[in-house]
């Protein structure tokens, strides 16, 4: 609890105050290092040579230092076919799923729409049922998506939990600014794009950053539909990677001869430390939109 300071005038915190403080801090501490600690460890186990990996006593700090794990993995043709799909799903995903979101949210921002609950019910339908998987296999191969890089993005324009997130935000924007708007001779699009976008900012780029993870990270559409090498994403690849056993891994990479101190530890540590980073790049540009745009609706002004 706060007092005052009598003579001051100044907030002082209480004894209790102070030891919950001391307490919370220390417990937030040990979470921090426990939750840091895997990630420094595969960091500093990426970096160290395979064979003496293998004698274990690594903790933050490669005992010995190489980049030889690396280079591996980026002069592979299959590797680096992986990041690269990896990086085409994530940002043309991204970016399509972004614009179709925003679209059908602003549609359902406006009421007299024609059959507006029947679209209502058809968008809020398959949050709460699934066909399952062979059904949507058959689909997809009826649609001739199966074996394709389109089924990575047409499948996923547009969801129905981003929709909600983003239709209660652009209830918030007030009425005054579209009437304002049309008496000013603007059509739907150009409010859309003039006065609601700018104002949603937050929220859009809270969805930006949910569909980027989930594209980066996603890999059971490329186990499930998807049969060719070619369309291998990272996660996919190290999904694979991490389920083979010490052998079949050694053979992914078995024609780089300058692998002389390869193991597959050190291997699945610098492919994990791969897949994470671009994240880990990209999020701290986004969070300060992330709080507010995940609040969207939670508290009513």
């Amino acid at each position: 609890m706060k007092k005052r300071n009598k003579k001051t005038g100044r907030l002082r915190l209480s004894g209790g105050s102070v030891v919950f403080d001391i307490i919370n801090n220390f417990c937030f501490i040990i979470f921090s290092a426990a939750v840091l600690y895997p990630f420094v460890y595969l960091l500093a186990l990426s970096f160290n040579d395979g064979m003496d990996a293998l004698k274990g006593g690594i903790t933050i700090w490669p005992r010995i230092f190489t980049l030889e794990n690396y280079q591996i993995i980026f002069s592979e043709k299959q590797l680096t076919s992986a990041v690269f799909m990896s990086v085409s799903r994530t940002i043309l995903g991204t970016l399509v799923t972004l614009v179709f979101t925003i679209l059908v949210s602003y549609c359902f921002t406006r009421r007299e729409m024609l059959f507006f609950n029947a679209y209502l019910w058809i968008i809020m339908l398959p949050m709460y049922v699934s066909a399952g998987l062979i059904p949507t296999f058959l689909v997809y191969r009826a649609l001739r998506l199966t074996n394709t890089f389109w089924v990575y993005i047409l499948p996923n324009l547009v969801w129905a939990s981003n929709v909600v997130i983003m239709r209660t935000m652009f209830d918030t924007v007030p009425a005054s600014l579209h009437e304002a708007a049309v008496i000013d001779g603007a059509g739907d699009m150009k409010i859309l794009i003039r006065v609601i976008v700018p104002l949603s900012f937050p929220v859009i780029a809270t969805i930006a950053l949910f569909n980027a993870v989930w594209h980066w990270n996603s890999w059971y559409d490329t186990v499930m539909f998807t049969r060719d090498s070619h369309l291998d994403t990272l996660m996919s690849l190290l999904s694979r990677m991490l389920m083979e056993s010490q052998s079949q891994l050694i053979n992914v990479l078995k024609s780089a001869r300058r692998a002389k101190s390869l193991t597959p530890e050190v291997l699945k540590a610098a492919m994990t430390i791969v897949t994470v980073v671009p994240i880990i790049i990209v999020y701290p540009f986004l969070q300060k939109y992330f709080v507010k745009g995940i609040m969207v609706g939670a508290i009513k002004e």
